[in-house]
C-alpha cells in the first residue's frame, strides 16, 4: 500500500522539485536584473538628499524599498516551494 502511495506522489514531487529549481533560477536572474536599477535609484537618492529635494527623495526611497521587497518576497516564495518539495519527498 505504501508503494502505491509513493508512486502516486512521485509525479507531484517531481513537479514541485522542477518548480523550485525554476523559481530559484528566476530569482537569481531577477536579482541581477534589479541590481543596476537599484544602484541607480540609490545614487539618485543620494543626489536628491544632497540637493534637499525631499519629495523626490521620498519617491526614490519608496522605489528602492519596493525593489527590495520584490527580492525578499521572491526569496520567501522560493523557500516555501523548496520546503514543500522536501516535505513531499519525505512522505
Amino acid at each position: 500500500m505504501r508503494f502505491i502511495f509513493k508512486m502516486v506522489i512521485l509525479p507531484l514531487s517531481l513537479l514541485t522539485a522542477f518548480l523550485a529549481l525554476m523559481l530559484k533560477l528566476t530569482l537569481n536572474l531577477s536579482a541581477f536584473v534589479l541590481a543596476l536599477p537599484m544602484l541607480y535609484i540609490f545614487g539618485c537618492g543620494l543626489y536628491t538628499l544632497y540637493c534637499r529635494e525631499w519629495t523626490q527623495f521620498l519617491i526614490l526611497f519608496v522605489a528602492e524599498f519596493g525593489c527590495f521587497l520584490l527580492i525578499v518576497a521572491g526569496t520567501a516564495i522560493v523557500e516555501a516551494v523548496e520546503r514543500f518539495s522536501e516535505w513531499l519527498t519525505e512522505l
